[in-house]
């Protein structure tokens, strides 16, 4: 699998793409307690889901393998795709969330140790998981894009929402908790502030890629944010 432009820069060089199509790992049945845990950072989404973290330990030993990397897909607007990648370089793995516009890729959160984000405000999360596409759910794509997703001014129906994608894909019991855990990990980054520059959705937090003035330029930040909320969608700030 090749996302242009993402393994550019690794000193030495990635002779080879370690990248590789999660949808198959996806397919297991222990993959949302397993992400959820994980990438989302809920230490009780075994339980939500009735799984013990004991049987989590083959699903999570593939998405930590150093020479498979695996890659979550969703297609968006403007012809783009957004990808979650498990990095598993040595000595400098975590998780990225990136555009692929076609011709090379936007970063937009990195969760590591030197952590880059948030890479969604919530009005963003909501509108790309309405977005269709032939093989994702709105549940599944609402829960994929959630981890990194922080809104200082995201509405309380944010926890229903989420709670509802969760009881659809199998979680039972804590679902709420789960929710609230999930929109509220501290991992990262804290609550972020989103407003409007020159009519495009940017973020006012130090860590973010989607700043006003920082790495992006105007044009990447224009297709991020039409990309993840074409036209009008009904939802508002």
């Amino acid at each position: 699998m090749i996302i242009p432009g993402y393994l550019d820069g690794y000193e030495p060089p990635i002779p080879r793409s370690p990248l590789v199509d999660g949808s198959d790992l996806m397919a297991q049945a222990t993959f949302w307690p397993a992400f959820l845990a994980t990438v989302g950072g809920a230490a009780s989404a075994p339980d939500a889901f009735g799984v013990d973290p004991a049987d989590l330990e083959p699903i999570v030993d593939a998405f930590l393998d150093p020479d498979r990397w695996p890659v979550f897909s969703l297609p968006l607007a403007e012809g783009c795709r957004l990808h979650v990648v498990l990095r598993n370089y040595e000595g400098d793995g975590g998780v990225d969330y990136v555009l692929d516009p076609g011709d090379g890729s936007i970063p937009l959160a990195a969760m590591e140790g030197h952590f880059r984000g948030p890479a969604f405000a919530w009005q963003e999360v909501v509108a790309a998981a309405r977005q269709p596409g032939p093989d994702h759910t709105p549940a599944e794509r609402l829960l994929l894009l959630v981890p990194a997703c922080a809104d200082s001014s995201r509405p309380d129906t944010a926890v229903d929402m989420t709670a509802e994608a969760l009881t659809t894909l199998g979680a039972r019991s804590g679902v709420r908790q789960l929710s609230e855990e999930l929109l509220t990990s501290p991992r990262y980054w804290g609550p972020c502030r989103w407003t409007y520059v020159d009519d495009v959705l940017v973020g006012l937090g130090s860590a973010t890629y989607r700043r006003h003035g920082g790495e992006l330029s105007p044009e990447q930040l224009r297709l991020v944010a039409a990309a993840l909320q074409p036209g009008d969608t009904g939802i508002k700030r």
